[in-house]
């Protein structure tokens, strides 16, 4: 199932992470597979604090970069279906509070 605006997010455990030069690098234990990231990818998993909601990583990047909501939105939710479909991320929950925001 694919992440929504209103899902809440946390970090897999069992996994280590270093920040090597312009990328971060993540593995895996479990698998031993490594992930880099570069720039925006790096704002997205370093936002990831904790129980994150998914719609409140979308505003620190729109506060942060000039970007269109919509392609935002698009674009990170490629972002984070990607962490979770490699077992980076799990959601832990939904925000429906969150659904009437943004109107």
């Amino acid at each position: 199932m694919k992440l929504s605006l209103h899902d809440i997010i946390e970090k897999r455990e069992h996994q280590l992470e270093a920040d090597i030069g312009p990328e971060t690098l993540m593995m895996r234990v479990e698998s031993g597979h490594y992930f880099s990231v570069e720039e925006t990818g790096q704002a997205i998993w370093r936002s990831i604090e904790g129980s994150t909601s998914v719609s409140g990583i979308i505003d620190l990047l729109l506060a942060e970069y000039d970007v269109d909501r919509g392609i935002c939105e698009v674009q990170t939710m490629s972002f984070l279906n990607d962490l979770l479909d490699h077992g980076l991320i799990i959601r832990v929950g939904t925000n429906e509070t969150l659904s009437g925001s943004g109107e």
